[in-house]
């Protein structure tokens, strides 16, 4: 009896044995890969759902570091809702406001790094970090998740302003030269990465230094994009640099030409539109907008994010939103490793940028 007893437990020893390898030592939970296209038919190529080594238990927390509506924020009110569904927890989005971004940072930074809060990140905070106006370390306590949009950054153009001078990028350089000071740009900041990529290209097109860009064209500083937005309207400002999808209605509406995209090729939305690329001006900075987390969070929160991340980025409803605000005609989506090197980057551009302006 005790034989038989003893050869029944060989039996299920080697069944638990043969069960624990079919589980590929992942916890029971699915052997997909995590980079692997998902089988969800509303999934458009989209990644695994998150690591099943981490488990979501409560509540996510999505920091934007800046107001209700505006470019960054609405880059993660589409995803919200898809990424809550992936996760099986609510996602809150909550906008802190003020100093640039700086505000949002120590916000962040405050809360527990268990997994459950991140953040929305972009050069902004980059130039924060360089000019010392962040309340900490920003590249020693923060690491990047994944990248969702790099958008092409556009010079647009007051069409009651331009009649009668240029019609295209090319015509309002050579009317710049042989007009000095005549020509006006507005910006909200001279210490922005929109202010970085304007001033590249308009230093290009001219020949000249970046310092030496206001002797041929009047540069204007307002406090909001809606002010800004006004001026080009009425005519007051003849160019601005913007994101396309910021100023569709008034393109829309004639009141607002796209002259030129800062990017390689022309973009698909705006095939008429001239490029940098084809101008060989030398200006390709976009804006990126890329989710961060604190430095000292969980590894596997951070990859089951990552992959949750991508598997909402390609989902049908968010692809749509991105065909539609032209975010498609850069790469988007880039794991951490990519991002970092992207940061690493433009870090060393926008230095050299604060530099030689005078303001670092």
């Amino acid at each position: 009896m005790k034989k038989k007893y003893l050869s029944i437990l060989c039996v299920v020893l080697s069944l638990l044995v043969v069960l624990a390898g079919c589980g590929g030592g992942n916890g029971g939970g699915s052997s997909t890969p995590a980079n692997s296209p998902a089988s969800d038919g509303g999934n458009a190529g989209g990644a695994a759902p998150a690591a099943s080594d981490w488990k979501w238990e409560r509540k996510v927390s999505i920091v934007v570091p800046w107001g209700v509506g505006g470019g960054a924020d609405g880059t993660v009110r589409p995803l919200q809702p898809i990424l809550q569904d992936i996760l099986g927890v609510p996602v809150e989005i909550v906008n802190v406001e003020g100093a640039g971004g700086a505000n949002g940072v120590t916000y962040t930074q405050k809360q527990p790094a268990d997994g459950y809060t991140y953040m929305l990140g972009t050069q902004s905070l980059i130039m924060l970090d360089l000019q010392k106006i962040l309340p900490c370390d920003y590249k020693a306590e923060f690491q990047p998740v994944c990248k969702l949009v790099h958008s092409i950054n556009i010079i647009a153009s007051s069409k009651k302003a331009q009649e009668g001078k240029y019609s295209n990028f090319s015509e309002f350089l050579d009317y710049a030269k042989n007009h000095p000071q005549e020509l006006v740009c507005g910006m909200q900041t001279a210490t922005g990465a929109d202010a970085v990529s304007l001033k590249q290209t308009l230093a290009g097109g001219l020949g000249v230094d970046i310092n030496d860009i206001e002797n041929y064209i009047k540069i204007v500083n307002y406090s909001s994009g809606s002010e800004l937005s006004a001026a080009m309207a009425g005519g007051h400002v003849n160019i601005s640099i913007t994101g396309a999808d910021e100023i569709k209605g008034l393109i829309d509406s004639g009141d607002i030409v796209p002259l030129v995209s800062m990017s390689e090729q022309r973009m698909s939305s705006y095939p008429d539109m001239q490029c940098t690329g084809e101008l060989n001006i030398d200006s390709f900075v976009g804006t990126w907008r890329a989710l961060y987390c604190r430095t000292d969070t969980p590894k596997e929160a951070v990859d089951a994010m990552a992959a949750a991340v991508e598997q909402a980025w390609n989902h049908a409803d968010y692809q749509e939103f991105l065909k539609n605000a032209s975010y498609l005609d850069r790469p988007g989506y880039a794991n951490a490793a990519d991002t970092q090197a992207l940061m690493d980057e433009e870090y060393v551009t926008f230095e050299a940028y604060l530099k030689n302006a005078g303001l670092i």
